[in-house]
């Protein structure tokens, strides 16, 4: 691989923050197509604890000792992935992934065209939005590839919702319908899902994930009832009822607590979600992910970057 290393010429410091980018869009895309454009493929599997009544089935990836182009490879498969959702069915991805790997800057219509799906979440040059909510949008983002690109031969997600278009959109962090291969039952998961960067404990994340789902769960539930309730087949009639089998803890509901933290990760975590939602008890109801991922603030501002090489 060359070129990784040279910073491209779009990307002065103002554009982002003061470290230039660490590889050009080019190099950035190069490195990532060489590991298939899926971010779990920078990911090594840590832990796995198997599903346990009325306990938490959770697993730990990590994503450390990573390469100039490892980090810039991870920031340009988010950066599409999340330029392409926001774009919906427009050619704005299309747009702005061109321009990008031409080294160009827009300008006129086009320019405001990808400055308007830019602009909610990332700001525009030279000055961002907060921080906070940049890396735990980039967190989320991580969440969803993961999920979206792990194979189970138990299930299979037909919904699964990409990160909100606005970060302080209120609704679920994560939301999955699995189809089960084993009894063609539909099920879902409800997540919560956080980024931890501070000094104190994993675990003190987690907890504040736990108590926003005992306040908000129901809420976030009749939203999701109003958005796939009526979609035909067995999806609409399992969302119709997702409020009613939440209150039952019914076998088909599941909690998920979701962290990407910056730290090295715990050896135990999410020992106490069994205590906390103590109706769903079955193996497998309970969920936990933690990915660590090094650098994960710079890799944030890196997408963010890659976003604004363009405007």
């Amino acid at each position: 691989m060359t070129g990784v290393g040279v910073a491209h010429p779009n990307a002065a410091s103002a554009a982002g923050g003061t470290r230039l980018l660490v590889a050009s869009p080019t190099d950035a895309e190069r490195a990532a197509s060489a590991r298939g454009m899926k971010l779990t493929n920078f990911f090594a599997l840590a832990l796995k604890v198997p599903p346990t009544a009325k306990k938490c089935t959770w697993q730990v990836e990590t994503a450390t000792g990573l390469t100039i182009a490892d980090r810039a490879a991870i920031a340009w498969i988010v950066a599409d992935a999340a330029m392409k959702q926001r774009g919906g069915g427009s050619n704005v991805h299309t747009i702005w992934r061109t321009a990008a790997l031409s080294g160009v800057k827009l300008t006129g219509s086009e320019h405001k065209r990808v400055a308007a799906f830019v602009d909610a979440v990332f700001g525009l040059p030279p000055h961002g939005k907060s921080e906070d909510h940049l890396i735990g949008h980039v967190a989320e983002w991580m969440w969803f590839l993961h999920a979206s690109e792990t194979v189970d031969p138990t299930r299979t997600p037909v919904v699964l919702e990409a990160p909100k278009f606005n970060v302080t959109e209120p609704g679920a962090d994560g939301f999955i319908v699995f189809h089960e291969t084993a009894t063609d039952d539909h099920h879902y998961r409800l997540w919560e899902l956080k980024k931890h960067t501070a000094t104190g404990p994993v675990s003190a994340t987690v907890t504040s994930a736990y108590n926003q789902l005992d306040q908000k769960a129901m809420r976030y539930l009749a939203q999701q009832v109003s958005i796939h309730s009526m979609i035909a087949g067995p999806v609409g009639e399992l969302c119709s009822q997702l409020v009613d089998f939440w209150l039952e803890s019914h076998d088909r509901a599941g909690v998920g607590v979701g962290v990407t933290t910056a730290s090295a990760p715990p050896a135990t975590c999410f020992t106490t979600m069994g205590r906390r939602f103590p109706g769903f008890d079955r193996p497998g109801q309970l969920e936990g992910l933690l990915l660590s991922v090094e650098d994960l603030a710079e890799i944030a501002k890196d997408v963010r970057r890659y976003l604004w090489t363009v405007l």
